[in-house]
């Protein structure tokens, strides 16, 4: 029988509207938990963060949206890499005679699910590279995305990256000592979500965005100090009334344990 995490709970303290667990199974700060810890993310929280990175919480089940990303980043990923020099020459500035190329990144059976492993706190996979002839220049992001508006530019073009992809990619660039990203992505329709492998990417509905990292020194501090609050100290963030938090709380509740739980002091 698979380990359930939920056994590290120590307690569930209603009055403080916190968990209360064991820390011996830490999980590291990826890219995509940064802005919720922030408090800037409308998909999680720092609750929920904290649960997972704790190991009492597996993550949200996989839906059609995450299987339409996690089928077509290979697809967007090849889209790119062929018509990389037309596609990113000129967002780029590179200069004529510069080689550019897409640089896969090492699969996660072989990386143990982690890109980053110098790091501590920090940790997560990259989608990819862009190389300047043979060298890595540009962290690459590739995205799917239901909703064209939330990238619309005042223009009437796509250059908007909400934050908390722009915090992402800007983490595995400072991780990766590099200073620009390379934003690959495809905007579906609601039908392609049901059928995401006859989604092909053309130039309507396929775009390359170019950003400069965004200084992760302070965000990542403000992690760090969490992390060793909250992660390091036993316990989570209060719970909300969100319906993302009750689900969590309401799954931790689910799990019935043999033995009294100790009380936190």
């Amino acid at each position: 029988m698979a380990f359930d995490g939920r056994a590290g709970i120590v307690d569930i303290d209603e009055d403080e509207k916190t968990v209360i667990f064991d820390t011996y199974r830490l999980k590291k700060i990826t890219g995509t938990r940064v802005a919720p810890i922030l408090g800037l993310s409308e998909f999680s929280s720092p609750f929920k963060v904290a649960c997972e990175l704790a190991g009492l919480y597996p993550g949200d089940k996989a839906n059609k949206y995450i299987d339409a990303g996690n089928i077509l980043e290979p697809v967007l990923r090849e889209y790119l890499g062929t018509r990389v020099t037309a596609l990113l020459k000129e967002p780029l500035g590179v200069d004529d005679g510069v080689k550019l190329a897409v640089e896969e990144p090492v699969p996660k059976e072989q990386c143990g699910y982690d890109h980053f492993h110098n790091e501590m706190v920090f940790g997560g996979m990259v989608d990819g590279y862009i190389q300047e002839d043979g060298k890595r220049a540009y962290i690459l992001e590739i995205k799917t995305s239901g909703d064209r508006e939330k990238w619309r530019d005042d223009q009437g073009g796509y250059t908007n990256v909400p934050m908390s992809y722009m915090l992402q990619a800007s983490l595995y660039a400072q991780l990766s000592n590099l200073d620009r990203i390379v934003f690959l992505v495809g905007f579906l329709e609601d039908p392609d979500y049901d059928r995401p492998k006859q989604w092909v990417p053309t130039p309507e509905n396929t775009y390359v965005i170019v950003k400069d990292r965004l200084d992760m020194t302070g965000y990542m501090q403000q992690c760090v100090d969490w992390y060793n609050e909250y992660m390091k100290g036993g316990y989570t963030p209060e719970w909300s009334d969100s319906d993302d938090d009750q689900a969590v709380l309401k799954y931790l509740k689910a799990y019935k344990p043999g033995a009294n739980k100790k009380k936190r002091r």
